[in-house]
């Protein structure tokens, strides 16, 4: 019987899932090679340390939400509809891809996130960052504020749904961009006479 490849990516993927089930406190490195029935050597092959495994599982997740903004088009100076376009893909990728969205809100959540992961997210979230850096003359405000609370709530909302606390229906999803984007829209200098 042929010996199955370990790749990194198979590693991040039973991490992340370890995560979203488990916690990120209970995590070691032991129990991600337990559960995936391989040595703790061949972790430490493919990373330095549980540091950089939980860097690089966020960066993955980060990666292939940035290729989901990449294909959506943009709205030239319709800035909300680029928003709306993008916060929709955003929440329902975190929907159906609910252990991502538990492992993030917990990495964000700790010790781990220092300024150090923060600054790594510039190349694993690009796309999105030079939509944010190009267009920050069009908000009016310093649009860090915002990232993080719209982060947050959205992550909350999209846990939620994708566990069934709360219903995920059309009618409701736009409820919960309403509430985000009220008071983020209003905030922008779009249409406001100076």
């Amino acid at each position: 019987m042929k010996k199955q490849t370990i790749t990194p990516d198979m590693i991040k993927e039973s991490t992340i899932a370890y995560v979203a089930e488990y916690g990120l406190e209970n995590l070691t490195t032991k129990k991600i090679a337990l559960s995936m029935n391989i040595s703790e050597g061949t972790i430490f092959n493919n990373f330095s340390n549980k540091k950089e495994l939980l860097a690089e599982c966020l960066y993955y997740i980060d990666h292939q939400i940035d290729q989901i903004f990449e294909s959506i088009p943009f709205h030239g100076l319709n800035i909300s509809k680029t928003i709306r376009e993008l916060w929709f893909s955003y929440f329902d990728y975190l929907v159906t891809h609910g252990a991502y969205a538990k492992f993030y809100r917990q990495y964000r959540q700790s010790s781990y996130y220092t300024d150090e992961g923060i600054a790594g997210q510039d190349d694993s979230y690009s796309f999105f960052i030079s939509i944010i850096q190009k267009n920050a003359h069009i908000f009016g405000f310093n649009p860090d504020i915002y990232w993080v609370f719209i982060i947050e709530t959205t992550l909350n909302f999209a846990i939620r749904v994708a566990d069934g606390q709360l219903p995920g229906d059309k009618k409701n999803v736009e409820r919960f961009y309403g509430l985000l984007s009220h008071g983020f829209i209003g905030n922008m200098k779009i249409g406001k006479k100076e």
